[in-house]
């Protein structure tokens, strides 16, 4: 369907989204006395720490650790699941059903205003997690079902999505599965691996997932203003790798979601929403602060590096060009650790990193590389980016104490998961779906994203080869797709780079670039979604549903399951 024209504000159409988007900031303005102020902060270079309207001093501030969520009990519900406004999943009514190793845990979550210090010295309001910015972290076993409630204590509607998770829809966070303002939601995540034939596929065990609002049409504003937070699952084989001083466990593992932000006058996040490109800040923030520094010591340290941004894409670098031990993309480890010069963050994406600092220099900074000026995306191709070198620092890395000798032994092809790839022959069908820009918005195949339509019917149990197409000029478009990995077999027709041979579960097209997949539909029945990861693209309907059935179904058709 195509976004309902309302009314028009200095020569542009204003959009449901746009209504919406508007009416959140009304309210938001009036909880925290702030406002939105269209056009108040300036440019800024970000770098130096001089982005307009404040002066700061970079790298005097500690990175934050996000504190990790600890649940109310573990095999007794401490509340009836399911007795909350939105009902009861049926996916409750037989845990192992899918996988269970451990007994349910059970988490409370409230989605509230709050404040953070993002500038050293400025107070600026926020939408949190737990009203914290950014949420806690989750860690969990691979097999430890979870049920955690989600309370909206905010004055728009929520969706919750654990993004890289293998879960039922109901709790995917469909973008209108709603938890209403004043109510809550039960969420229950499997923590489990595909299944396909009644058989387990743990080469699939996820490690690395994030969680943030998936709301229609609003999921821009919401993350922007601090709605997400890192999600880390652990099986055996990675406990054991861990255990046995392969790869560095706490406190030397460490998740970093980078970001960028653009503030007002008064303290408050700006945002503009009638912006359709993409969101892009003069700030550079990791983990909640405007770059900020962590003290290191001289050994190895894993790190989970998160793009967090709306629009803007990143290509990390350590200042001194030494390379990062890369130890997974996404949601999942690599089957043999390999060598990464630089990490390409597209939107949403996730590269899973140890960097040694035994013999570093006493200051070593994280910059981004990656030159971009415009929510359409960065300059040049997806295969020759403009790049700057030295980049912009993001942060820094204090490296103090003498050599340590009993770091981790990791190092480039150390063994870690195995990989199973799709065969071709496995393929039942094919499908191409193209990314382009229409009728003011953006669009899948001519078409705009309808909540209550399936625009694909794969069969459970069954692989496609999916053919993703950028048709919409110069922008870039990151395309999430939920519920399971892929497998890139293509990039313009040529195999892709070392990094991304194995999963994946976002996939970036450049301007006037072609990527085919390779992907398995296992487990649950639908519906899920896939869309563009820039969140002014997928609220501005650049989406599709995905509806895995048990029966060859001709598609398009109406969703099967409807959790509102």
């Amino acid at each position: 369907m195509e976004p309902d024209a309302k009314k028009s504000f200095s020569g542009r159409k204003i959009t449901r989204r746009q209504t919406i988007q508007m009416s959140s900031a009304s309210l938001a303005a009036g909880l925290f006395a702030g406002g939105l102020a269209i056009g108040a902060s300036g440019k800024g270079k970000g770098g130096t720490g001089s982005a307009a309207p404040f002066n700061f001093t970079p790298f005097t501030v500690d990175l934050p650790i996000p504190p990790v969520k600890q649940p109310l009990s573990r095999g007794v519900a401490p509340y009836t699941p399911g007795d909350v406004f939105h009902g009861i999943a049926p996916e409750f009514a037989n845990f192992q059903d899918y996988g269970a190793l451990y007994p349910t845990s059970y988490y409370e979550m409230r989605m509230r205003p709050g404040f953070a210090e993002i500038i050293p010295g400025v107070r600026t309001p926020i939408y949190g997690y737990d009203g914290i910015y950014p949420g806690p972290t989750f860690k969990a076993r691979v097999g430890e079902p979870m049920v955690v409630r989600q309370w909206n204590d905010l004055p728009a509607e929520m969706s919750v999505h654990l993004h890289g998770g293998h879960n039922p829809p109901h709790s995917d966070g469909y973008p209108n599965f709603y938890v209403l303002p004043g109510r809550a939601r039960d969420y229950y995540y499997t923590n489990s691996v595909p299944r396909e034939n009644g058989v387990l596929d743990y080469n699939e065990a996820p490690s690395t997932m994030w969680y943030h609002d998936h709301a229609m049409d609003i999921s821009d504003e919401h993350v922007l203003r601090g709605l997400s937070g890192f999600f880390l699952t652990y099986d055996d084989l990675e406990l054991g790798l861990i255990q046995s001083n392969v790869l560095p466990g706490d406190p030397y593992d460490i998740p970093i979601v980078v970001q960028d932000r653009k503030f007002n006058r008064d303290g408050t996040l700006f945002f503009d929403p009638l912006d359709h490109d993409g969101y892009l800040g003069d700030v550079w923030v990791c983990n909640g602060k405007a770059q900020p520094k962590l003290r290191v010591e001289r050994r190895k340290y894993r790190f989970r590096f998160l793009n967090g941004a709306n629009a803007r894409l990143f290509e990390l670098r350590l200042s001194n060009g030494q390379p990062f031990i890369g130890l997974g993309k996404d949601t999942w480890l690599y089957p043999n650790a390999i060598r990464r010069d630089t990490l390409l963050l597209g939107l949403a994406n996730r590269a899973d990193v140890v960097i040694d600092f035994t013999n570093a220099p006493n200051e070593v900074f994280l910059e981004n590389i990656l030159v971009q000026e415009s929510g359409r995306g960065p300059k040049g191709k997806l295969d020759d980016r403009e790049v700057q070198i030295p980049g912009t620092r993001l942060m820094k890395f204090e490296v103090v104490g003498p050599r340590q000798t009993n770091s981790a032994t990791v190092d480039v092809g150390q063994a870690l998961r195995p990989h199973t790839p799709i065969r071709a022959d496995e393929i039942v069908a094919t499908r191409t779906f193209e990314f382009e820009r229409g009728k003011g918005a953006w669009m899948i195949n001519k078409r705009f994203y309808d909540p209550a339509l399936a625009n694909a019917t794969p069969t459970l149990g069954t692989a496609e080869r999916w053919i993703l197409r950028n048709g919409g000029g110069g922008w870039w478009h990151p395309i999430h797709i939920h519920l399971e990995s892929h497998q890139i077999q293509r990039i313009d027709g040529r195999a892709p780079p070392l990094e991304d041979r194995f999963k994946s579960d976002t996939a970036t097209l450049g301007g006037g670039t072609e990527i085919e997949i390779f992907m398995k539909f296992r487990t649950f029945r639908g519906p899920f979604v896939f869309h563009c990861h820039n969140l002014a693209h997928e609220d501005m309907r650049m989406m599709f549903t995905f509806d895995p059935r048990t029966t060859p179904t001709r598609s398009p058709q109406p969703i099967q399951q409807s959790f509102p």
